[in-house]
């Protein structure tokens, strides 16, 4: 049975429902009928609503409605259900962190003392993205404590601040494969000497040889950038800035870096680009 039927039927089950609405996320036209579930009386219906709508409002067609899932993801932070605030501070804070503004953060910010430890952590990774100043006390206690999470370092980073670096080197051993590639991006981003002169001389390396357009060259340092710019990409700006200047008058090596995704990145957040020759 389709979405529109299940929520017309006071007799659905609420699994069949919640089943329903998930199945339905990919769905262009669900956007309307999962919005109108917000208020449904089973935590399980708001918990897959929360899940649904980052994804359908993120839909081309949608996106010009996208601020009733704003609307409906910050009432669904305070549900009464710990799944359904986890959730929704996940879709809110994350999936849809180009969305700011004070109702949104108050929303976030509201979470940080959440006893729902996973909507805690939603809710904290959210408002570090948005590099609210209430973030960094939040996080200060998170990695003080010896029982760390991963998305309580990655809040350290996305914040930037320096005075976590001490913190963060605390916590650079005991994770494996992503979590300490990450866990070491952390490290780079809080570090007050900045992201580190590695880093930007193999950057450079890795444009002269022609970057990602090159067959036979590394892509070793760019993915270490990656990790880098998915928890922070405001240094993107920094970044580029200090490649160029290990560029030089390397005319080709620049034209490479302006042309590349972090020189795009980069002027998406005011980096001017490159003298052309």
């Amino acid at each position: 049975m389709d979405l529109t039927t299940l929520a017309g039927d006071p007799t659905s089950e609420p699994d069949d429902l919640a089943g329903a609405v998930d199945a339905a996320a990919g769905e262009v036209a669900a956007f309307g009928p999962v919005l109108g579930l917000v208020e449904h009386d089973a935590p399980a219906v708001r918990t897959a609503v929360a899940r649904a709508l980052p994804h359908l409002a993120a839909m081309e067609i949608n996106v010009p409605f996208a601020p009733f899932a704003v609307d409906a993801l910050i009432s669904l932070t305070a549900d009464p259900h710990g799944d359904v605030r986890n959730w929704a501070c996940f879709g809110l804070g994350t999936q849809m962190d180009e969305v700011d503004g004070t109702t949104v953060r108050e929303a976030l910010a509201a979470r940080l003392t959440d006893r729902h430890g996973e909507a805690r952590r939603e809710a904290l990774i959210g408002l570090a993205r948005r590099r609210d100043p209430r973030a960094l006390p939040a996080v200060r206690a998170a990695l003080c404590r010896s029982d760390v999470w991963l998305l309580e370092v990655e809040a350290a980073g996305a914040l930037g601040d320096s005075s976590l670096h001490p913190l963060v080197i605390r916590h650079l051993d005991g994770w494996d494969g992503g979590a300490a590639r990450t866990v070491a991006a952390v490290a780079r981003l809080t570090d007050p000497d900045g992201l580190g002169a590695d880093l930007i001389d193999g950057l450079a390396a890795w444009y002269r040889s022609g970057g990602p357009l090159a067959v036979d060259a590394d892509p070793g340092w760019w993915r270490i950038a990656l990790d880098l710019l998915e928890l922070a990409p405001y240094r993107a700006t920094e970044l580029a800035s200090a490649v160029a200047r290990c560029l030089g008058s390397d005319q080709h090596a620049l034209d490479v870096l302006d042309d590349s995704t972090l020189g795009a990145l980069a002027r998406t957040h005011g980096w001017s680009g490159v003298l052309r020759a």
